[in-house]
């Protein structure tokens, strides 16, 4: 279908930035995680940077706030949009807007183009490899591509370590048949076979809990984060590594932010909805995975079929993990769900959520094949968010009963410049008549100078004979330079006969070399002794060796060309256009450019700049989805473009440029400067300027 041209261009003079560009100052910023609160409503936690004389605010707050942005800005600028308070002890900032601010205009692209990608393709090469004084070299090398429409992944495991092929078709929004296909590795359900789905990627795996991947390196600690409350961290020991979330609430936002070992900070956001499970009302849903566990060598079929009996009500027939079968149903509506379960000679299970503003509460009953559960926990999203969580097990004459209180904090120490996470929690277990008392918490704190320290402390009291107390700690010093990170980790306990160090590792990482990772760590453990590692890891690409594996992220090689028949599209046969500045997801590139680091299966839009005598002929374009597995290729036209210009007799009158062939106006503009006027059109467009009429008809003065 022919576009109506809206791109027709007037010359500016552009004020050069860097001419106003303040020195870096050497001092690094710390970074915290602050809430956001938008007229009294939380809208999640961001990223500050407070330096000595400046704080940054993300964009994703800008976003939040209202305002179009893909860059950091001072967040002083809130005054000017309405009335700010920033409370440091809680880590909160409250904004409340004015109600006469005005939006900025959102950058709306003019046409979608589709990037070619090749059916045979390699993207790139990742590596981690690692070698022990006590053993050989282990570690992977992955390669990654696109076979016919598949984003394929094999990886080539050494040492011990696994070696596998995965395979995936996705299509989230415009397929309502199939929605996603794997074949080889089956990550969701750790199979080698086949996975088909027509499910929205918000549906969860069961009712109150998930599994997700995290494909970072092993070595990557990763702080876990739900809906803006600090969980806990954790050290990766595989890749991927496989993370259960729990759903508490609705609906459930995790925000994972990993530390890879060369240094580097990565953030993940998953969500996650009971309701995601629900099925058209009167469709069909399906999931299905067949294959065999690498581990056991067991064949395994699961799946289920999900029919929409209602917007609120769904019914289910399926198969689990451990191979029964059950019929379901679930009701989801607003802030309530319920869903029933029937597994004929192995039980049944019963699983309910309710929540508000204030708070949240969660219920599950089951008896399968034995083992009875009961468990309720309540929440409050009130000062300290405490959380209340009783449990009772039963399974072979085996019996657990457990109360547990837990709390969240967050302080900001403004003396030391620091801010803190704490969670602390208390336990009351018995277990087969005995009874233990458990008190602990963990802690993240973020100080100056790129210093951060986490640490858990656990005592155990148990009424047995022997062994009266028990205690655990794991603690971690991290410290921040311009070449990397140096982190510290020790991890000891108590049996009652003093403080035993079970584990220690000091661990130097550079992270400021872009073709590699280099990494060394010294360990010593109780049981197995010193242990010196040396490690690299990398990828390998279109624009050489990089630092950043490239597995999981999407690449955009972006180029211009000059639209020589002015059809709006790059011809095979038109010229390259070089050195045109184009805005992608933040990134300011110059084209030809390759960038990388974007989210697979989403769409972006991208802003083109000028050169002389040429205009884009859009100036925004949005692409289509980006596939993972292979170069994602998109040529933007520019249109060659010339001077239409005319004096009237005075100023002040208005005038259209039309297009000659289709009759469109083009653009309209007010004579000035004793009654000149200018537009700017593209060579070889038939046109002329007409007056507009009043109450007279128009006349012709440009061809």
């Amino acid at each position: 279908m022919k576009k109506k041209l809206s791109h027709v261009k007037v010359f500016v003079p552009s004020i050069l930035a860097a001419a106003f560009t303040l020195t870096a100052s050497p001092t690094r910023a710390d970074d915290y995680l602050m809430k956001f609160v938008l007229n009294g409503q939380s809208k999640g936690e961001y990223l500050v940077s407070r330096e000595v004389d400046s704080t940054m605010a993300e964009p994703g707050l800008w976003q939040a706030a209202g305002v179009n942005t893909t860059a950091s800005l001072p967040l002083e600028r809130l005054n000017n949009l309405g009335h700010v308070k920033i409370v440091w002890s809680e880590q909160t900032i409250y904004f409340y807007p004015r109600h006469n601010t005005t939006k900025p205009k959102v950058v709306k692209p003019e046409v979608a183009i589709e990037p070619t990608v090749s059916n045979l393709d390699i993207k790139s090469i990742d590596y981690f490899l690692t070698y022990q004084n006590k053993g050989d070299i282990s570690g992977n090398i992955t390669g990654t591509g696109r076979v016919a429409n598949l984003d394929v992944d094999v990886r080539a495991g050494l040492g011990g370590q696994e070696s596998y092929f995965s395979s995936q078709w996705h299509d989230e929004e415009e397929n309502n048949n199939v929605k996603d296909i794997e074949v080889g590795r089956v990550q969701r359900y750790g199979l080698d076979g086949f996975s088909l789905t027509n499910e929205s990627s918000l549906a969860t795996g069961s009712f109150s809990n998930d599994q997700i991947e995290l494909y970072w390196p092993v070595g990557t600690r990763v702080d876990v984060y739900r809906d803006g409350t600090y969980l806990e961290s954790l050290v990766l020991d595989s890749e991927p590594f496989s993370y259960k979330i729990e759903l508490d609430y609705s609906n459930n936002q995790y925000k994972f932010y990993a530390v890879l070992p060369d240094g580097r900070t990565d953030t993940k956001t998953i969500e996650r909805a009971i309701s995601g499970r629900l099925a058209p009302v009167g469709e069909l849903n399906y999931q299905v995975a067949i294959g065999k566990s690498p581990i056991t060598d067991e064949s395994k079929l699961i799946g289920h079929l999900a029919y929409g009996a209602t917007n609120d009500l769904s019914l289910f027939a399926g198969q689990d993990e451990q191979e029964r079968q059950y019929f379901s149903a679930l009701y989801s509506r607003d802030d309530f769900s319920f869903e029933p379960a029937w597994y004929g000679n192995s039980g049944y299970t019963l699983n309910s959520s309710w929540q508000n503003d204030k708070f949240s509460i969660f219920g599950q009953f089951s008896d399968l094949d034995n083992y009875q559960l009961r468990s309720f926990s309540i929440s409050s999203r009130s000062l300290f968010q405490p959380t209340i969580q009783y449990s009772s097990r039963t399974h072979d004459g085996y019996e657990t009963n457990e109360t547990m209180l837990r709390t969240y904090h967050s302080a900001r120490i403004e003396a030391l410049n620091t801010s803190i996470s704490l969670s602390p929690y208390f336990s009351n277990r018995l277990t087969n008549g005995v009874r233990s008392n458990m008190f602990g918490g963990r802690m993240l704190a973020n100080m100056p100078e790129g210093w951060q320290v986490l640490a858990s402390y656990e005592h155990e009291s148990k009424e047995l004979d022997g062994i009266k107390d028990i205690e655990r700690f794991n603690g971690e010093v991290s410290k921040r330079f311009n070449l990397g990170r140096l982190t510290y980790r020790y991890t000891a306990s108590n049996f009652g006969h003093g403080w035993v160090g079970q584990q220690q590792s000091l661990r130097a990482d550079l992270w400021n070399w872009k073709f590699a990772t280099v990494s060394a760590s010294f360990n010593h453990s109780s049981s197995s002794g010193n242990n010196i590692t040396l490690s690299v890891s990398g990828s390998l690409g279109r624009t050489g060796l990089l630092r950043t594996p490239q597995r999981s992220q999407a690449q955009l090689e972006l180029s211009t060309c000059k639209d020589l028949n002015l059809n709006g599209i790059c011809e095979p046969t038109e010229p390259e256009v070089e050195s045109i500045k184009a805005t992608v997801a933040g990134q300011e590139v110059v084209t030809p450019a390759i960038i990388g680091s974007l989210t697979p299966y989403q769409r972006y839009t991208i802003q083109v700049g000028s050169s002389f005598n040429l205009s884009p002929s859009y100036k925004a374009v949005e692409s289509t989805r980006l596939i993972r597995g292979g170069i994602n290729k998109l040529r933007l036209p520019l249109t060659e473009i010339r001077e239409v210009e005319g004096q009237l007799d005075r100023d002040g009158i208005r005038v259209a440029l039309i297009d000659t062939e289709t009759g469109d106006v083009l653009a309209e503009q007010t004579t000035e400067f004793w009654g000149w006027y200018l537009f700017y059109v593209p060579t070889g467009r038939k046109v002329k300027v007409v007056e507009e009429p009043k109450s007279k008809s128009a006349q012709n003065f440009h061809m």
